[in-house]
């Protein structure tokens, strides 16, 4: 299958602790996949700058097509995530004003009298170009550092969900130019049965993947198949899916088993 690959850095000390669950990631990777992008690598690092420097850097040396963070844009003195992309690339951080325009309609207060932590939080790059937050205040800040688009969001998972939908999801699916759908099916297999199959499968279509999802066996009820396709538009992705499913019900119908659901 050739990929899109596309990285996600989610920053904040509370993930790596275990006390707030990484939703951002979960989602973004869903949504990535959607478009038609391929999700390669997911890492969480701490609110320390020389941290995130280390993560990003590696990152970018690998050239993803993309790279989206997400956290550390608020006002407190552990929102490193600007200073270190500053930091890593030399680029001077700015006051966005257009943001704190935004932030003054919103909260009935004139610009100049704004408390002074929204100017953190409108906080950019010089040179980046930056996307109203559609439920906060911190912008997204979307640049290009080598063959990578670098695409920074701040943590609240709204108001990720909000920024990516309104603005970044159209700039991946420009470049990718591919959609994927997916399928789930129940057969009456167990893992190291149906293994086989599915890599077989996988080798004759190219465009697909199949994961027997073991951590939802239920004994008696059977196993279930994820199955993601990738195609130039969403009737051929349909299209793909079907033609998975009759070769994956043939196969398994030669092996004396079956196909017990397909929802």
């Amino acid at each position: 299958m050739k990929t899109f690959d596309i990285e996600i850095v989610a920053i904040g000390s509370e993930l790596c602790y275990g006390k707030v669950a990484d939703t951002n990631s979960f989602w973004l990777a869903d949504q990535v996949t959607r478009v038609g992008g391929i999700v390669s690598r997911i890492t969480c690092v701490r609110d320390d700058e020389v941290q995130i420097v280390m993560v990003l850097e590696e990152s970018l040396k690998r050239k993803p097509r993309f790279l989206l963070v997400t956290g550390g844009l608020g006002p407190t003195e552990d929102d490193k995530t600007i200073s270190a992309i500053s930091r890593l690339t030399n680029l001077g951080m700015i006051t966005d004003e257009k943001t704190l325009e935004i932030a003054s309609e919103r909260k009935s207060i004139p610009r100049e009298k704004l408390p002074p932590h929204f100017a953190k939080m409108a906080r950019t790059l010089s040179g980046a170009n930056t996307f109203a937050n559609p439920l906060g205040i911190s912008p997204a800040s979307v640049m290009k550092i080598g063959e990578t688009t670098l695409v920074v969001m701040p943590g609240p998972p709204k108001e990720v969900q909000a920024i990516f939908e309104t603005h970044i999801s159209d700039l991946i699916e420009e470049q990718t130019s591919r959609k994927s759908c997916s399928h789930r099916v129940v057969v009456d297999m167990v893992e190291s049965e149906v293994t086989p199959i599915v890599e077989e499968i996988e080798k004759g279509f190219g465009n697909v993947y199949l994961k027997p999802l073991v951590s939802e066996y239920v004994k008696g009820s059977g196993l279930p198949i994820e199955i993601l396709a990738f195609e130039a538009n969403e009737e051929a992705c349909d299209r793909l899916v079907r033609d998975v499913v009759q070769s994956l019900e043939w196969a398994i119908k030669a092996k004396g088993r079956r196909i017990v659901t397909t929802p």
